[in-house]
């Protein structure tokens, strides 16, 4: 009876092995096809994917479509390109944007901007000649804005500390002493020598309400330049687009809704576009809630607080350097003065979410570009 009982147990485990085993395989089959029609990387989290997918996707005609994304200039750098053999362009896209960052970055020892800052208050620091084509830009639009674009603002950022773990609110001295640091008309610019000086100790100049845009910029010029014509480069909401989507229709793009609860929610018109820059600076970027309050990096450079009469801004524009600054500009202006400064440039249009939630329009603005 000992034997047929264990005859019997016997049998019945290996019937269960049997089906735990084919329970197993079905599951194994089942994720290995997952894997292989949509791509292992497609499961993991954002945040831990390579910054180079290795899947492509098969768009017709020997062409493929690849995307890779890095984390550049203190914010997610993504590009998304079609070609024969699209690896090699994005990752120069990349190794370019972090080239120019190594340049542009006030918090990177040894940058041109690094440099210009160590040496305020002292002699003329020569610089490269990109860093003093963005710098010169920087300064002729800050003329334009009437100062509302200004990258001297950097001891002002330094007192709010956006960066910080725990930021909090300066104290109004702290305030005023990093205004008194503040004017772009400070800055002095020697073309023949290529040189910046900061003439007082304590100035120090800020460009990261344009770098990005130009990097962006210079993003796509090494993209085409190796022989890519459909891609679309995102540097932390500064956008350019080459050429249309690999299917011929236009890039669509949406706006993120400044108080969506994800960034999936959007607001106003999707943009259809082809060839063209579009830059975004909102409240939301970098922000901590005090008292209620609500405040965010994008600061007034008058008054060293954060300007609070609109939540976010939109430009569109054949050029990403000057969509970055536009957009940063007229978000420091505010609606009525920034819609008039966009309405009396050509070839720029966008869209303005006011403190209160309301969307005003340029003209053209959401119209195929």
């Amino acid at each position: 009876m000992k034997w047929e009982y264990g005859g019997k147990y016997g049998r019945s485990k290996s019937r269960r092995r049997w089906f735990l085993g084919g329970i197993l395989v079905a599951i194994i089959l089942i994720v290995g096809c997952i894997f292989f029609c949509f791509g292992f990387f497609d499961f993991m989290p954002v945040l831990k994917r390579p910054s180079l997918k290795s899947l492509h996707v098969l768009v017709g005609g020997g062409i493929k479509e690849s995307s890779g994304s890095k984390f550049l200039m203190n914010t997610f750098v993504s590009i998304r390109a079609a070609g024969t053999s699209p690896d090699e362009p994005i990752q120069a896209a990349f190794d370019e944007m972090q080239r120019i960052e190594s340049l542009m970055s006030r918090h990177i020892p040894g940058s041109d901007v690094f440099r210009i800052n160590q040496g305020a208050g002292g002699r003329p620091v020569k610089i490269s000649d990109e860093t003093f084509h963005v710098i010169w830009e920087s300064i002729k639009y800050a003329d334009i804005t009437g100062g509302a674009f200004d990258i001297s603002i950097g001891p002002l950022m330094d007192v709010w500390n956006f960066g910080a773990t725990d930021p909090s609110v300066p104290e109004p001295e702290q305030i005023n002493q990093a205004r008194s640091l503040v004017g772009w008309e400070l800055i002095e610019l020697n073309s023949e020598d290529v040189t910046v000086r900061l003439p007082l100790h304590g100035m120090s100049i800020d460009l990261g309400g344009v770098a990005k845009g130009y990097a962006a910029q210079e993003g796509a010029r090494v993209l085409r330049e190796h022989g890519i014509s459909h891609a679309l480069i995102d540097v932390g909401g500064n956008i350019v687009t080459i050429g249309s989507r690999p299917d011929g229709e236009a890039w669509q793009i949406g706006i993120r809704d400044p108080r969506g609860k994800s960034i999936e929610n959007t607001i106003g018109p999707t943009l259809y576009v082809s060839d063209c820059a579009i830059a975004t600076s909102g409240d939301y970027e970098r922000f901590f809630i005090y008292a209620g309050k609500r405040y965010h990096h994008i600061l007034h450079p008058e008054t060293g607080m954060p300007a609070d009469t609109v939540q976010s801004v939109t430009v569109i524009a054949k050029d990403s350097l000057y969509a970055d600054i536009l957009s940063t500009a007229v978000f420091v202006m505010g609606p009525d003065k920034g819609m008039d400064l966009i309405e009396a440039l050509d070839g720029v249009s966008a869209m303005i979410v006011t403190g209160s939630g309301d969307t005003l329009f340029s003209a053209e603005f959401g119209e195929a570009s």
